[in-house]
């Protein structure tokens, strides 16, 4: 597969990796927990022809190096619009992939006028008020025990890269490699280097990271950022999605004001790569509608 070449631009919190394709209204692409803007080729491809895309490697994601401060969905938030700020962005859409799709609805929460239209794909909430409760209590334990760790993790972070040769290593046995990703997808794409490349970007991820991120997906802010989000959604899932149950994705629908919800056949966690005909049909004709 060939990749969009990655860019680099310097923020408040370091560098941030990138990749930029197509012209017309901007449209900026987050990805997912242990994934990267390379998940994004297909849709980077698919939209050039009508959007300026912007596909974003989150700390410690991708080319991204993570940041010395813990991570946050807010702080990636204001991460995104600084972002936009930066290359003179003033109004976009937005598409997310699970945790990046949390992402995104904290950009739309933070600048509702900002955001066009959201995406959100892979992502679901709390379907009653037992699950909300113990999903905060279990954040607030998991938060304050890696308060307590990450200085120790911290210095980890440096044997990580010795993990790499091992990575690609088992990444290159399709046996391996298809064992991996087929707890994540439901239909595996028949590209042996797509497969491949997923793996090690997973296990790539820098550890640290991937865990903060783990833990503030489930933080008690994504309720109320939902309710301030004014722009139309569609929401994409899969009927097969081992991470995220359709009720679960329907119960986030019941939580936005304008909002559609797709549900694509035989299709786990990441429809964009599992279906990328159907999803990127889907992301296009929501975005382009009413132009």
């Amino acid at each position: 597969m060939n990749y969009t070449p990655v860019q680099h631009i310097t923020l408040k919190n370091g560098p941030l990796a990138y990749r930029q394709a197509g012209t017309g209204l901007p449209l900026l692409l987050i990805h997912g927990w242990r994934c990267s803007s390379r998940h994004w080729q297909g849709t980077l491809d698919y939209l050039a022809d009508a959007r300026e895309v912007f596909a974003l490697d989150l700390p410690g994601h991708g080319e991204t190096p993570p940041w010395r401060d813990p991570i946050t969905t807010a702080l990636l938030a204001r991460e995104v619009l600084e972002f936009a700020d930066r290359l003179g962005l003033e109004r976009f859409d937005l598409v997310g992939h699970s945790f990046g799709s949390a992402v995104a609805v904290g950009v739309a929460a933070l600048v509702p006028t900002r955001v066009r239209r959201l995406v959100l794909t892979s992502l679901g909430t709390a379907r009653n008020v037992m699950e909300r409760v113990t999903l905060t209590q279990a954040h607030q334990q998991m938060d304050l025990g890696l308060s307590l760790w990450r200085p120790l993790l911290a210095l980890s972070r440096d044997g990580h890269a010795l993990w790499k040769p091992w990575i690609e290593w088992a990444a290159n046995d399709p046996v391996i490699s298809r064992a991996v990703a087929g707890a994540f997808v439901e239909n595996l794409p028949e590209d042996e280097t797509a497969i491949r490349d997923g793996v090690v970007e997973f296990f790539s991820t820098d550890p640290l990271s991937a865990l903060e991120v783990a833990i503030t997906a489930g933080s008690p802010e994504f309720f109320p950022a939902l309710t301030k989000v004014t722009a139309p959604v569609l929401l994409v899932t899969g009927d097969q999605d081992p991470l995220m149950p359709v009720s679960a994705v329907e119960a986030m629908a019941e939580r936005l004001t304008d909002c559609r919800l797709a549900c694509l056949d035989r299709c786990g966690h990441l429809p964009m790569i599992e279906q990328p005909e159907a999803f990127h049909r889907l992301v296009r004709e929501f975005l382009l509608n009413g132009e």
